[in-house]
């Protein structure tokens, strides 16, 4: 699934390689995104709830 990474100031395409804890984790990149319950997004673990995020593209629209 195409994703955003969301990085202060900037923001760069990546793909989800897996899909873990039932839907709350997914791995980008080699990174480890958790679901975070105070926002509902997910964001990189180790980092803040306003840390680097990512940004999930509807169904049937293509990130570019």
């Amino acid at each position: 699934m195409p994703v955003l990474v969301e990085h202060l100031g900037s923001v760069e395409p990546a793909v989800v390689s897996a899909v873990e804890d039932e839907g709350r984790a997914l791995v980008v990149g080699g990174d480890r995104y958790t679901l975070r319950r105070l926002n509902g997004r997910f964001v990189r673990d180790g980092e803040p709830y306003y840390g680097v995020r990512l940004v999930l593209s509807p169904p049937g629209t293509e990130v570019r």
